[in-house]
């Protein structure tokens, strides 16, 4: 448990509001205060928080403890989570005023699944694209909505359950002194699996990079699976203080350069890669196609963290 004083309840601003597409939204903010990192974050429902080892059930409380493990000053931190629970939209709020957190939007809508959808299948490969395109609408949503003057922007999934040292940091500090990376992973693996984060790569020899005749998709799909070097054996053999390149990163742990958003870097809600006047492409949809939404402009490189930097993702979700 980490502790932080509370900030005086005089130097806090705060209300709460129906948007006019009718989402919740309680803010807070405390006075004189100009944050320059944003963390962010989904919530369904109780279940998002997961459950750890010896199936210890996790709460908002948790996710807090998180944040609050990689010592940043959170007096410089803008924390925003949309959750489509109401209950846990108010635990949400209540966790996070136990932290100083400079700026706190806390959202509440409709269903982030799509329909049909069950936690207990999410993995499911006929399920992924309409889940993740799901995702991706409510990830663009909820960081345009949010985001204001900060510099830098942080995912951070809700059943991550913990961040090695130093390790936002060290995204924030390769960012400012390595002008290509504007958007960074890092490593995650649960207890029992080595490398969790199955969206984060890079292309292998031999997979397709051009272009492709209809018929040819699903082989081509079928080739980058079986070709593509995974996160875990692209950083073999490299150094704490080193950047790998990727060309597809995922999520649960993602830092952004804000100024991509800006530009228009957003998670795409389908396929990207090979998409033309008549159909969606053929890979490239949510966390998988932003490093190939943000190729061009300046700062759009993707990268992982090299060496020991890892998030632990919980055992059980």
């Amino acid at each position: 448990m980490y502790f932080f004083p509370k900030p005086n309840i005089l130097d806090l601003a705060s209300y709460e509001t129906t948007l006019h597409d009718g989402t919740l939204h309680y803010h807070r903010a405390t006075n004189d205060t100009d944050p320059s990192i944003l963390f962010l974050a989904l919530n369904e429902d109780e279940h998002s928080w997961s459950s750890d080892f010896r199936e210890t059930k996790r709460t908002a409380y948790d996710f807090m403890d998180a944040i609050s493990s990689t010592q940043l000053d959170l007096t410089n931190v803008s924390l925003a989570i949309r959750t489509a629970s109401l209950e846990q939209y108010h635990k949400i709020r209540v966790a996070s005023e136990t932290l100083p957190f400079a700026r706190v939007d806390i959202y509440h809508h409709h269903e982030i699944k799509p329909a049909g959808y069950s936690y207990e299948h999410r993995h499911n490969h006929s399920a992924q694209l309409e889940r993740r395109s799901a995702i991706a609408i409510v990830r663009n949503e909820l960081m345009l909505r949010t985001l204001e003057d900060e510099k830098h922007i942080v995912w951070l999934d809700a059943d991550v359950v913990f961040l090695s040292d130093g390790i936002v940091q060290t995204m924030i500090g390769h960012s400012m002194s390595t002008d290509d990376a504007g958007i960074i992973t890092a490593r995650c693996h649960q207890n029992h699996m080595d490398n969790y984060d199955k969206n984060a790569w890079r292309i292998g020899d031999g997979s397709v990079q051009g272009a492709i005749s209809n018929d040819e998709r699903a082989a081509s799909v079928q080739k980058l699976v079986e070709t593509r070097i995974m996160v875990d054996q692209a950083i073999v053999g490299s150094s704490d203080s080193e950047l790998v390149p990727l060309d597809s990163v995922g999520g649960t742990i993602l830092y952004t350069r804000a100024s991509l958003v800006r530009e228009g870097v957003v998670f795409p809600h389908f396929n990207i890669v090979g998409t033309t006047w008549e159909q969606p492409g053929w890979v490239g949809v949510e966390t998988e196609g932003l490093c190939y939404m943000a190729k061009g402009l300046p700062g759009g490189g993707c990268y992982v963290l090299g060496g020991k930097h890892y998030v632990r993702h919980s055992d059980w979700g």
